[in-house]
This record gives C-alpha cells, sequence and structure tokens, in this order.
C-alpha cells in the first residue's frame, strides 16, 4: 500500500527575522527561528511521508496540495507569528472537512499567557495564576497596571513572545526601574508570582507534552532558585530525576490525567505542552501552556529519553489514526 503523506507548516516571526546557521558553497543557507513546534524531523518513520512548507509574511502564497493526505501546522507562537497563523488558518480554511487537520491555527492564536489564563479557570486542582497583557511606555505604567490589576508583589514581569527566562524579571516592590527593558509600547505580561517551593526550598518544573488528550512526561528540573532552567538545576538532580521518572506512569499520571482532559477539551489542540509544578497532593501550578514546547532535542545522557520516544510514537499514532 502506497504511503500517505503529510504536509508540515512553520513560518516566519513576524519580524522576519530568522538565524542562519550555514551557507553552502552552491548559495543554499540553512536556518532556524523560533515559535514554532519543530516535530516533522524527528518523528521519522515508516508509516508515512513527511514534507514541510514555509509561510512567509506575504499575504499570498501557494501551496501544492497534490497527493497531501494530512496537514500538521507547526506554527505555534502566537505572540511572535500574527501573521502566518492567521495565514495558516485561512489555509486550515480551504482544505477543512477534505482532510485531517492538526493543531488548527485559530486554536493556536487563543494560547497567548493571557488568554490561556482566562480559558483555564475553574478547573479543579488547577491553578493558573492571574496573567495580563500591558504595553507600557514608563515604570508608572507598569506600576499603574499592577494596582489597576489587583497585583500582590512578587509579580513575574516578561516580553509577550520571549521563552526560557529570557527577559524575565521578578518584581517585589514599586523600586524597579526596569531598566533593561525597552519600554515603548509593545506588550509585555504581569503574572502574579506564586511561591511553590518545598519544605527543603527546593523548586521542581515539569514540563509534560499533551498528544491527542494523553499526557507524557517530558523531563522534571530542580533548582533552589525559583526560575527553574538546565542552568539552575541544583547539583546532581539526577535521583530527583530518576524518582519522578519512576512514579510518573502509574503514581502521578493516572491522578493528573482528568486535569489534563480539562485542559485538552477547552484549548482544543492535538499537540502542546505544559510547564508546571506539581504538588504532593497532584495540583498543578501552571507556568506555561503552549505549543512551543522544545520536546525533541536530547542531551546526552537524556533520563527521560524512553519518556521522548514514547511523545514521538503517541505523534504518530495519532496522525496515522486520522489518515487510516
Amino acid at each position: 500500500m502506497q504511503k500517505k503523506n503529510i504536509l508540515f507548516i512553520n513560518g516566519i516571526p513576524d519580524n522576519k527575522k530568522v538565524k542562519v546557521h550555514t551557507i553552502l558553497k552552491d548559495g543554499r543557507i540553512g536556518w532556524e527561528t523560533k515559535g514554532s513546534a519543530n516535530i516533522s524531523s524527528f518523528i521519522q518513520n515508516d508509516l508515512f511521508n513527511r514534507s514541510v512548507v514555509t509561510f512567509d509574511t506575504n499575504p499570498e502564497q501557494d501551496v501544492e496540495l497534490n497527493n497531501i493526505h494530512a496537514v500538521f501546522n507547526e506554527i505555534s507562537d502566537p505572540d511572535t507569528h500574527k501573521n502566518t497563523l492567521q495565514k495558516a488558518e485561512n489555509f486550515y480554511k480551504s482544505v477543512a472537512g477534505k482532510i485531517p487537520f492538526f493543531n488548527i491555527p485559530s486554536n493556536i492564536m487563543k494560547t497567548t499567557r493571557d488568554n490561556i489564563y482566562q480559558l483555564l479557570q475553574d478547573i479543579d486542582k488547577l491553578h493558573v495564576p492571574k496573567t495580563v497583557r500591558s504595553q507600557p511606555r514608563s515604570p508608572s505604567d507598569i506600576y499603574d497596571a499592577i494596582e489597576k490589576e489587583g497585583f500582590d508583589f512578587p509579580i513575574i514581569f516578561r516580553q509577550a513572545g520571549d521563552h526560557g527566562g529570557i527577559s524575565t524579571l521578578r518584581v517585589d516592590d514599586t523600586t524597579e526601574e526596569f531598566y533593561a527593558f525597552p519600554l515603548d509600547g509593545r506588550d509585555y505580561y504581569l503574572t502574579q508570582f506564586v511561591e511553590y517551593a518545598d519544605k527543603d526550598g527546593i523548586y521542581a518544573k515539569y514540563r509534560l507534552i499533551v498528544v491527542d488528550g494523553e499526557v507524557y512526561l517530558r523531563h522534571a528540573k530542580f533548582s533552589d532558585q525559583w526560575m527553574v532552567h538546565h542552568s539552575t538545576q541544583i547539583n546532581n538532580p539526577e535521583e530527583l530525576q530518576k524518582a519522578v521518572s519512576k512514579r510518573f506512569l502509574n503514581e502521578i499520571k493516572p491522578i493528573i490525567q482528568p486535569i489534563i482532559t480539562e485542559i485538552y477539551n477547552k484549548l482544543k489542540v492535538d499537540y502542546f505542552g505544559i510547564d508546571c509544578n506539581i504538588d504532593n497532593e497532584m495540583n498543578l501550578l501552571v507556568f506555561e501552556i503552549n505549543a512551543n514546547m522544545g520536546t525533541f532535542v536530547q542531551a546526552k545522557g537524556d533520563i527521560f529519553k524512553n519518556y521522548v520516544e514514547m511523545i514521538g510514537q503517541a505523534l504518530i499514532k495519532m496522525i496515522v489514526s486520522k489518515i487510516s
């Protein structure tokens, strides 16, 4: 039987900037950009063929649909890819009902930090801290928004579209001057800080990946600082990570899956990630939810390698189930 063909869509950001990493002798360039799910190159398999199209920021662009059996939208950042998401949405409307379409662009558009806060209230055992969007032109604009919205210090301040702790600041009081930030009317987020350290002063951040409504573990990181990243982890976190890896499938997943199912039903996104804390009572404190998570890039000796393979297989299974 002839293999089916899946078209993956990624996109140029609104600022039209990409990072060039290779220039070949024949003039071709290799480049990359953030804001796309970037899964197509990591789910090689013998069940379907993969092709990729990059949407540019021009209004019109021809897309060859001959012999395409499904489309997977990888454009995943609604703050930085407004133009290409709208373009992808128009493309979706032209093929809706004819072929399966994963990660419908209009649903991705709803995954901004402030909208996630609005959408996911009133889910039992899930806490999404208050988040609002602001366009400050001075520090006083920020403090006015803090007062108007009823925030309590500390507050997390970050530029919209930035991830990985870039341009992220915890504001503890009204003495912050925001010297490092261009306050020129661009979008920023204000988020209520929630203390989540355990009794030993350790902050744990879990990355969960949701495929077709089912939750998978990507990794867990542990730090003695509130902003948890690979570079801020405690020394030798492997024992804690191994404990999470061992417990997840049988102890953690069965309890949190109903929470994830409610999130999935509200977002209606086929593939997305959740960065969160999970406490001893299996309550989830959300840091970020979107389809823009780095899932498949692995460091040497990744303790969670088996889970990454599970996620890849789950994606293949979801796609195959819709094109069979």
